[in-house]
C-alpha cells in the first residue's frame, strides 16, 4: 500500500531530522550556557564590588569637597573681618545670610572669644553669652587652627557638628564657628540609591553614627558592626562579611581627608547579586526553552515540508484558476466581439425596416388613407416596441465590443476633485428621484492625476449607477465618495447602505455576463468593463460586501512616476501600437 510505505518514510525522516538537528545543537547549547553563565558569575562578582567601590570613592571625593568648601568659606570670612567686626552689631547676620544666599548648609554662626565666651551669634537659638571652655571642638580648634567636630548635641541638646576657625589680632584670638544644617547633611550622604537596599552613611573612629543609617541606627548611637569595617587612608576598602542581626552584606568603605570619620556604602548580597541570580535563571530558562524549541523545530519540520508542498500545489492551481479565467476572459472577449458584429447587421436592417413603417404610416397620414382604429394603434405600440428593443439590442453589442476592443487610451492631467463632482451631477438628478444622498469627503489636497478621462468616467458612472440600484426603495439611502492618497497611488471608494452581495457572488461580480439584477435590468458587462478599464490603466478595482448593509468598491490609481503609473503607460502603448 503506497500511503502506508509514505507514512513510513515520513517517520523515518522525521526520526533522522529529530536526531541530527536536535541532539547535537541540544549538548551544544547546554555547554555554552554552562560555560557562560560561570564565567558570567565571577565577572559579575567582580563588578558589584568594583562598581560599589566606585560610588564609595566618588561619595567620599563629593563629601570632602563639600566640607572643605564649607570650611573655606569660614576661614575666608574670619579672614576678611576683624573680631571688632563680626561682633558689631547686625554684621553677623548679614554675613550668615550671605553665606545661605550660596549654600544652605550654613545654619547658624557664632564668634568666641579667647576664653571661650560666645561673643555674637546669629541663629535661631538663644547661645550668646554661653561659655565652650570646657568643649571638645574649642580645645580641638584651639590646637589644630581648623576642626570639624564629631556629631554633639551641646547646649541645644540636639544632635550637630561644626566647624570652627581660629584667628589671631595681635596678643588676641578669637574663634569662629558655623554650625551645619543636619538635615541638609545627611541628605547629602544618604543621597545614594545601589539596588533595593543600598544604604551610606558616616561614622566616627569609637563607631557612633554622624549621619542616621536607614536600616536602623540613630545620630550619635554606637554602630554594633564597626569593628568590621575596613579603613585605609587613601583607598576604598571592598569586602563582605555578616552584621549584627545575622545578615549579610557586601561593604565599600572609605576614610574622609577632612574629618577622622569613615563612609560606609552597604548593601544587602542578595539584592547585589540579584542580576547574577536572574542571568542563572535566564540561563537555565533559555536552556529550557531552547531545547523546548529545538524538539518543536524538529518535530514539525517534516511537517512543515508537506506543508510546504502543499501550500505549492495550492499556488500552483490558484495559478492555472487565473490562467484559465484569463483564457476564459480572452475567449468571451473575441467571442462577444464576433456576436456583436453579427448581430449588428440584422439590428441595422431591422432599424431600416421599422423606419420604413414609420414613413408608409407618415405617408398614409398625410394622403388621409390610414384608418383610424384600434388595430392601428396596437400596430403604432408594436412598431414603437419594436424601436425601443432594437435601441437595447444596440446597447448591448456596444458593451460587447466595449469589452472586446482594446482602445487606445488618450493620456491626460486631470484633478480629480472636480472630475468626480462633474461624474456626481450627471447622477445627482437621478439619485434626488429616488431620495438617495451623495456625501463627497476628500482628504486634503489631492495630487493630479495622468490617466484617460473618458474610460475612468464610465467606470465611476458605471459603479455610481450601480449604487443608485442598489439603494432604490431604501429609506434614508446614501453614497459616500471618498479619495485618498496612499503609498504612491490615489483611493477611491464608492460605497453604499443597499442591499449589499451575497458572499458567494463575490468572486463571480466582475466576471462578463454575470449579474445580480432581474432579468431585463442588466447585462453583466458594466463592472467587467471597468475591470479590463482599470487594469489597462494600471490599477486596481476590489469589492467588498455585507448583505443588507451594504457595498464598497475601491478604485486604486497609480500616481505619476510611480512603478504602476510607468507599467500603466507602457500597456498604454503597447496597445496603441496594436490597433
Amino acid at each position: 500500500m503506497p500511503g502506508r510505505g509514505a507514512n513510513e518514510r515520513f517517520k523515518r525522516t522525521r526520526l533522522m531530522i529529530l536526531s541530527r538537528v536536535l541532539l547535537v545543537p541540544f549538548i551544544a547549547v547546554m555547554m555554552v550556557c554552562g560555560t557562560l553563565v560561570y564565567y558570567f558569575a565571577v565577572n559579575l562578582r567582580g563588578h558589584v564590588a568594583t562598581e560599589l567601590s566606585r560610588i564609595a570613592d566618588g561619595h567620599c571625593r563629593l563629601i570632602d569637597q563639600f566640607l572643605g568648601e564649607l570650611s573655606f568659606q569660614l576661614e575666608f570670612v574670619a579672614d576678611s573681618h576683624s573680631f571688632k567686626e563680626l561682633s558689631s552689631n547686625g554684621r553677623l547676620e548679614e554675613i550668615l545670610s550671605l553665606l545661605q544666599t550660596g549654600s544652605q548648609a550654613f545654619f547658624d554662626l557664632g564668634v568666641f572669644d579667647e576664653h571661650g565666651n560666645h561673643v555674637a551669634y546669629a541663629g535661631p537659638f538663644d547661645l550668646k553669652g554661653k561659655n565652650y571652655s570646657q568643649a571638645d571642638w574649642f580645645q580641638a580648634v584651639h590646637n589644630k587652627g581648623i576642626y570639624i567636630s564629631d556629631v554633639f548635641k551641646g547646649y541645644r541638646n540636639i544632635p550637630h557638628f561644626v566647624i570652627a576657625v581660629q584667628r589671631r589680632e595681635g596678643d588676641a584670638t578669637w574663634y569662629l564657628r558655623a554650625t551645619v544644617d543636619s538635615m541638609f547633611f545627611n541628605n547629602l550622604v544618604e543621597n545614594i540609591r545601589v539596588g533595593k537596599t543600598g544604604e551610606a552613611y558616616l561614622i566616627n573612629r569609637r563607631g557612633g553614627f554622624q549621619t542616621p543609617r536607614r536600616s536602623g541606627g540613630a545620630l550619635m548611637e554606637i554602630d554594633q558592626d564597626h569593628l568590621i569595617y575596613r579603613s585605609e587612608d587613601n583607598a576604598i576598602a571592598s569586602f563582605a562579611a555578616n552584621d549584627a542581626s545575622g545578615g549579610r552584606h557586601l561593604y565599600a568603605t572609605g576614610r574622609l581627608r577632612e574629618t577622622d570619620w569613615i563612609l560606609v556604602v552597604r548593601q544587602e548580597i542578595g539584592d547585589a547579586y540579584a542580576p547574577l541570580t536572574r542571568a542563572v535563571l535566564i540561563a537555565v530558562a533559555v536552556i529550557v526553552i531552547g531545547g523546548a524549541v529545538v524538539v518543536t523545530m524538529g518535530f514539525f519540520l517534516a511537517s512543515g515540508l508537506a506543508n510546504q508542498l502543499t501550500i505549492a500545489d495550492m499556488e500552483k492551481r490558484q495559478m492555472g484558476s487565473q490562467l484559465i479565467m484569463a483564457g476564459k476572459l480572452a475567449e468571451v472577449g473575441e467571442m462577444s466581439a464576433g456576436i456583436a458584429h453579427e448581430i449588428n447587421n440584422p439590428l441595422q436592417i431591422m432599424k431600416s425596416e421599422e423606419a420604413l413603417i414609420k414613413e408608409i404610416f407618415k405617408e398614409m397620414e398625410a394622403d388621409g388613407t390610414l384608418p383610424d382604429g384600434e388595430n392601428i394603434r396596437t400596430v403604432r405600440d408594436s412598431v414603437n416596441q419594436i424601436d425601443l428593443q432594437i435601441d437595447r439590442c444596440k446597447q448591448i453589442t456596444q458593451g460587447l465590443l466595449k469589452f472586446a476592443r482594446k482602445t487606445e487610451p488618450s493620456i491626460q492631467t486631470i484633478e480629480l476633485q472636480p472630475f468626480m463632482r462633474e461624474i456626481v451631477g450627471m447622477v445627482e438628478r437621478k439619485a434626488y428621484v429616488e431620495n438617495i444622498q451623495i456625501i463627497q469627503q476628500f482628504e486634503g489636497e489631492l495630487p493630479p492625476l495622468q490617466t484617460d478621462p473618458a474610460q475612468l468616467q464610465q467606470v465611476f458612472l458605471n459603479l455610481l449607477n450601480n449604487a443608485v440600484d442598489a439603494l432604490k426603495g431604501k429609506e434614508k439611502g446614501e453614497i459616500r465618495i471618498g479619495a485618498a492618497k496612499q503609498d504612491g497611488a490615489l483611493v477611491v471608494s464608492v460605497a453604499d447602505n443597499g442591499c449589499g452581495i451575497p458572499e458567494e457572488n463575490l468572486e463571480k461580480i466582475f466576471l462578463p455576463f454575470f449579474t445580480t439584477k432581474p432579468v431585463g435590468r442588466g447585462t453583466g458587462l458594466g463592472l467587467s468593463t471597468c475591470y479590463g478599464i482599470i487594469e489597462r490603466l494600471g490599477g486596481q478595482i476590489t469589492v467588498s460586501s455585507e448583505l443588507n448593509a451594504g457595498s464598497v468598491f475601491t478604485v486604486r490609481l497609480p500616481l505619476p512616476g510611480t512603478a504602476q503609473s510607468a507599467t500603466a503607460e507602457a500597456a498604454a502603448h503597447e496597445q496603441g501600437g496594436n490597433q
